[in-house]
């Protein structure tokens, strides 16, 4: 097992930067773990901080965001309540 390296999100490989710009974060973690020994848990976060830098600064790469996530989420479940409340009136009519 490598020693952890100390590595500022400001400081990443270019490989990772290259994986992240392209949308590869499971990759760019693997990369980043491998080159540095980081784990899991400090790799990923600095990923995702790079992610969102690099999605500010190039607009045309969505950045993933959980807000997303659970904003389509509950507009689905707001359809289906309304699909399921029409038919079960037609039901009783």
């Amino acid at each position: 097992m490598k020693p952890e390296i100390i590595v500022a999100d400001n400081e990443l490989p270019p490989e990772v930067i290259r994986a992240i710009t392209l949308g590869r974060k499971i990759e760019a973690i693997k990369l980043l773990r491998d080159g540095t020994g980081l784990g899991l848990a400090n790799a990923k976060v600095l990923v995702d901080r790079a992610a969102l830098r690099y999605a500010q600064l190039n607009p045309k790469m969505p950045a993933m965001t959980e807000e997303s996530s659970t904003g389509r989420l509950l507009a689905m479940m707001l359809v289906l309540a309304v699909v399921f409340a029409i038919y079960r009136y037609a039901i009783e009519v």
